[in-house]
């Protein structure tokens, strides 16, 4: 089964470095809930050097939010700020960290074509 939240944060590590974020340093955790269980994931920026791990150690930044919705975060159907915004995420600690990271997460998915009308003639 695919995972979007697993592939993000793997692809994330494999990359390892991003010169958007050269002036960025800070921990993340994500504390992602559903299905009567939590996911931890740690992301420490490193002035733009990103490491990845699993667990629920102390961080700068924490980022609780339901599992399915950052599934739509990092696929692109969901805007990071606008859901903070809904309160639909709750963010503790250094908020700068988390809208750093958000310009790595994807941009909104195409919108699919329309359908052609045929018009009577």
């Amino acid at each position: 089964m695919n995972d979007p939240t697993a592939d993000y944060f793997h692809s994330l590590a494999e990359h390892g470095r991003y010169p958007l974020l050269r002036a960025t340093s800070g921990t993340i955790r994500f504390d992602l809930g559903g299905n009567g269980h939590a996911e931890h994931w740690r992301v420490t920026i490193d002035r733009g050097h990103i490491d990845v791990s699993r667990g629920a150690e102390h961080a700068d930044c924490v980022v609780h939010v339901a599992k399915t919705l950052f599934d739509g975060m990092v696929t692109g159907r969901v805007n990071t700020m606008a859901a903070v915004l809904r309160g639909q995420i709750d963010v503790e600690g250094e908020l700068h960290l988390i809208v750093m990271l958000q310009r790595l997460f994807p941009g909104r998915p195409p919108l699919p074509e329309p359908a052609t009308r045929r018009h009577p003639k």
